[in-house]
């Protein structure tokens, strides 16, 4: 049908091998029909995937101070106000699964229906999930589970491999599977890991394809009977929105409608980098005229997924910083995709009250406008290659506020109701300025070298979104929807 010859190429450098061609042609009658063709004509760079997680130190020794779940020494030198509200198990420098449970309000939940409620992760390009190394994160994070023989399933796609020998182990990965195990279990979990890479647009920032395939994933998702089909899916990884040909990321935004159309929530991070990359330098338009522009992250900007943001501290929670966190919450606007009318009163009061003509060209005041949420995204002990090491990222706050929903579905579930599906219409129109949400109003998501970047503010911002969420209010009102 293309009318095209394959060959083998190699890589002059590298001696790495890809096969492609050199022009390819499509029948007129078809072409209308086609919304664009991967694999054939683009020679890209390969190296490891940029996920949104950053190691902040290795080889942490949380033995003996963390015992059963529960830090030894509260150290909450970074909230700079008063610990009344904050449990004794959460320590801002080493944040547990315990500590979350407690100041999100799930650890006193049990799931009712966990055999029926099931949590999916997706995984990419060479990020492994070791069974080995969540058995030591449960021994010490959660003893309960452990002895109840927690697990995950496995699910290969697109020639990805399932290397179990602990060397192998990723942080990205352990961070995902833990997070969320930790937060839900005994509910079903599956980890996706996907292997391949999708077509790709370099700019001065990513001048290599380092983005995920996630049409591939998605078309495995959608073809799988409604019982096998996740009811939540966390994605920790982000690209630059320009990077992405247009057409492709129409094609994977249309693939998560349809998934959320089938009862899925999907959650992604909104990136580790402010507004932008870490210098002005890097934050121009690839589009050939090179005008200054903050960098939007897909697929946060596709407005058929949850963007999570991520904030450190917890009396009160603020934006994470490079100081502290190593990480600033990304936040932006589309240039992709127009602002879905269920965002134009929060993002609208957002735009006169704060945010007026400043960085005018910058960004797109029309276009799909995240974080949609936020949560915890600061060092998280997390168990790597057999040691405890701290990360953060909004690759950490993700899988948190996903697993905080996927008990929400478990709630519903033993009642016999519907999944939430497709959560942001009912976040903006109802939940979003509730007591649902704690609204974070301290930080900003700086970038592109000196640029101070959007705010956080009261209401709805695009950098924590609508803030972060009260499980025991939230299951208050989405229980009887």
């Amino acid at each position: 049908m293309l009318n095209a010859d394959f060959s083998v190429f190699e890589h002059r450098a590298t001696r790495d091998l890809v096969v492609r061609t050199t022009e390819y042609r499509l029948p007129r009658d078809v072409a209308d029909h086609v919304d664009f063709i991967g694999g054939t004509t683009y020679f890209s760079t390969m190296r490891s995937l940029r996920s949104t997680a950053t190691i902040v130190d290795h080889d942490v020794k949380i033995q003996p101070m963390v015992q059963h779940g529960r830090v030894s020494k509260v150290d909450l030198s970074h909230s700079g106000s008063s610990k009344s509200n904050v449990p004794s198990s959460c320590n801002a420098t080493h944040v547990t699964s315990q500590c979350l449970r407690e100041f999100y309000g799930t650890a006193n939940y049990k799931p009712r229906a966990p055999q029926k409620t099931h949590i999916g992760i997706a995984g990419f390009l060479d990020e492994v999930a070791n069974y080995e190394d969540l058995n030591h994160f449960l021994k010490y994070q959660r003893p309960d589970a452990r002895r109840g023989k927690a697990s995950f399933d496995y699910v290969t796609l697109n020639g990805a491999k399932n290397n179990q020998s602990l060397e192998a182990s990723t942080g990205e990965a352990a961070l995902d599977v833990q997070t969320v195990v930790g937060m839900t279990w005994p509910v079903r979990t599956s980890f996706y890991s996907v292997g391949g890479s999708p077509p790709f647009k370099k700019d001065r920032y990513t001048p290599s394809d380092t983005n995920e395939p996630y049409l591939e994933l998605l078309e495995y998702l959608v073809r799988l009977p409604d019982h096998e089909l996740p009811d939540v899916l966390s994605i920790s990884y982000g690209d630059d929105e320009q990077t992405v040909p247009e057409r492709y990321a129409r094609r994977v935004c249309t693939l998560f409608a349809a998934l959320g159309l089938r009862g899925v929530s999907v959650f992604d991070s909104s990136g580790d980098q402010g507004v932008g990359g870490s210098n002005e330098k890097q934050c121009v338009r690839n589009d050939g005229s090179n005008k200054p522009s903050f960098l939007q992250a897909f697929p946060s900007s596709c407005p058929y997924v949850t963007s999570v943001g991520a904030v450190q501290d917890f009396d009160p929670e603020r934006v994470t910083t490079k100081k502290f966190s190593e990480i600033v919450s990304g936040g932006g606007f589309s240039r992709y995709f127009d602002r879905p009318r269920f965002q134009d009163k929060a993002v609208v009061n957002y735009l006169t009250m704060y945010q007026g003509t400043q960085y005018h060209g910058m960004y797109n005041p029309r276009g799909r406008a995240y974080p949609d949420v936020a949560a915890q995204g600061s060092r998280f002990v997390i168990s790597v290659n057999g040691t405890f090491q701290l990360i953060s990222g909004t690759s950490a706050s993700t899988p948190l506020v996903a697993s905080i929903v996927s008990l929400l579905n478990d709630a519903r579930i033993s009642q016999n109701k519907a999944t939430l599906g497709f959560l942001n219409p009912l976040l903006y129109k109802r939940l979003g300025n509730s007591s649902a949400f704690n609204d974070v109003v301290h930080g900003t998501a700086e970038g592109c070298g000196d640029y101070k970047g959007f705010k956080a503010a009261e209401g709805w911002d695009p950098v924590t979104g609508f803030g972060t969420p009260h499980f025991k209010e939230l299951l208050k009102q989405v229980i009887d929807l």
